[in-house]
């Protein structure tokens, strides 16, 4: 696994040292025609979008379908963490539910966070250690809980250390650090024990991935990196596709395009 980190990191600073637009640097992996509304990558270079009908589809980094998984009970995915491809998790914010998929996107367990008193948009994360991470945006903690819905860790109540209360549209945890944006305040960060740390004074950053010491996100028809220990940042522009931008990630030697009405992979150039 620690390879694998190092290869990705790599792999970041390698794709954002390009000096040349992506579309002139990229090759076209595969092109699929797709109505997706939201995407996200694992390590191991799969490919996990939500469509318009709300299902969520797994494809390999060769663009292959390989599995899907639909809900009708639950409203609207509000996200999906892949950070462990075991261990998929699955938000459902009108429910106030989260429902755990295996590889193969079968469902393992469903937590009701309403029995925690967690309702409405919160924001939800998987721990490296299994547990899964719950921003409670009516009580202003970060909480570590559980499959039997039990609370084993939470923050101090931001209130109290924060000029501004977060409202985070997305959050991860990566070696150890919880990353937690909020497009208009930054990038909160957390160590593993839900205590804060800082706040990066990224602004505008809704989905993102952390590599190392690098932040990667989008911006348009950008995509940009922030590495927080060199205080140095890094634009790359996305291949035109003559449709909007609606998600674009990278992992091994993929970029990965979600536009408005196709989905595209593009393999980066060997390096010499």
């Amino acid at each position: 696994m620690r390879s694998s980190k190092v290869y990705l990191f790599l792999f970041v600073a390698f794709l954002f040292s390009l000096k040349v637009k992506a579309g002139d640097s990229l090759s076209v992996v595969r092109s699929i025609p797709m109505d997706g509304r939201m995407m996200t990558v694992d390590d191991l270079g799969n490919v996990y979008v939500v469509r318009e009908n709300n299902s969520l589809i797994k494809f390999t980094d060769a663009g292959d379908s390989s599995t899907f998984y639909r809900s009708v009970l639950n409203g609207d995915i509000g996200s999906v963490d892949v950070t462990n491809p075991l261990r998929v998790v699955v938000y459902y914010p009108a429910y106030s539910k989260v429902i755990l998929l295996d590889r193969m996107l079968a469902p393992k367990n469903e937590l009701d966070l309403k029995k925690l008193n967690i309702v409405g948009n919160a924001c939800v994360a998987l721990s490296a250690d299994g547990n899964l991470w719950v921003y409670d945006k009516f009580n202003v903690r970060l909480l570590k809980i559980n499959e039997q819905l039990e609370q084993i860790g939470e923050s101090n109540d931001l209130r109290q250390q924060l000029a501004e209360v977060p409202d985070p549209v997305h959050m991860l945890e990566r070696e150890r650090k919880v990353y937690m944006s909020d497009s208009i305040q930054g990038i909160y960060t957390f160590d593993q024990y839900g205590s804060y740390i800082n706040t990066l004074a990224l602004y505008g950053v809704g989905q993102l991935q952390v590599f190392g010491t690098q932040v990667v996100y989008r911006r348009g028809d950008t995509l940009l990196s922030y590495d927080y220990k060199k205080v140095t940042d890094n634009v790359m522009m996305l291949p035109e596709s003559g449709s909007e931008v609606i998600s674009a990630a990278v992992s091994r030697a993929t970029l990965y395009v979600l536009y408005g009405d196709r989905l595209v992979l593009y393999r980066m150039p060997q390096e010499k």
